[in-house]
């Protein structure tokens, strides 16, 4: 976990001063770290099947985590995908077994398990750009052409945001919940947003794109590993230089060809393959 990085939005501190004035802090710190081992899950798998997914950023509705996937196969995609929720339900599988062996522990842990229940329902509905709909788009992808399978993800979230419109505005006449308009604004949001890959960011921004200095990493790889070895040493702080070796031969990779590799290449390839 050397290279996870956590920042936080402004508006989070803001978020938790009403709470902490409405006398649920409690509530909002259970649900916070149940978003941030949800963000844990992802990170893990990404680290796992060679993708970089390192940045957590709190946020008032919970944590996002950002990085760098590109190529991202779909198979791999949702595995990361369904990382996030799987950490929650064994959370509150945790606890529920807790409860049984402790029962005392109730009153202390009843907010971590709802909240990580929460999170585990509401991120398997399938919406982007909720784990749901990430696994819906890439599962669609298996199948059908990539334009195709978004545009069907697309039809489903905003279809889903209206059913939540429609409730929201029936709540006016019982008991009004804000939340519904809320999320079905997220999911709206989400589905409109979408175009490219969902985790991507091009790497010729981070090896061009050095406008004072760097520090400069050397690395030495065998031609034999896969492409997705990559991606766990490239990094925003500094500048990357690769060195294949062959048989006892060296050849170290220019800029532009490890750009072209990332940028192009699937990260099962084998290097000696597409350099």
């Amino acid at each position: 976990m050397a290279g996870l990085k956590f920042t936080i939005h402004p508006l989070f501190f803001i978020f938790g001063l009403y709470f902490a004035v409405t006398g649920k802090v409690f509530s909002f710190l259970a649900f916070t770290f149940s978003a941030v081992i949800h963000e844990l899950g992802h990170y893990f798998a990404s680290e796992r099947y060679g993708y970089t997914l390192n940045k957590i950023v709190l946020m008032p509705y919970g944590a996002i985590i950002k990085g760098d996937a590109l190529n991202l196969k779909y198979k791999d995609e949702i595995i990361i995908a369904l990382a996030g929720p799987f950490i929650n339900i064994c959370t509150w599988l945790l606890c529920a077994s807790l409860w049984w062996l402790v029962p005392d522990s109730y009153p202390y842990t009843e907010l971590m398990a709802t909240s990580s229940l929460a999170l585990f329902v509401i991120n398997l509905l399938p919406c982007y750009p909720l784990d749901g709909g990430r696994v819906l788009l890439a599962t669609l992808s298996l199948f059908l052409d990539r334009k195709k399978a978004k545009k069907i993800a697309k039809v489903i979230s905003v279809t889903f945001a209206i059913a939540l419109i429609i409730l929201f505005i029936y709540s006016l006449f019982t008991s009004v919940n804000i939340s519904l308009l809320l999320f079905a604004v997220f999911i709206l949001a989400g589905a409109f947003s979408f175009g490219g890959s969902d985790y991507v960011k091009t790497y010729s921004s981070v090896y061009l794109g050095v406008k004072t200095y760097k520090t400069i990493k050397r690395v030495a790889i065998n031609e034999n590993m896969p492409v997705k070895v990559l991606y766990r040493l490239i990094g925003e702080d500094y500048h990357l230089e690769v060195t294949v070796i062959s048989n006892g031969n060296k050849r170290e990779l220019t800029s532009e060809e490890l750009i072209n590799v990332l940028e192009t290449a699937s990260p099962y390839a084998i290097i000696k393959e597409v350099i």
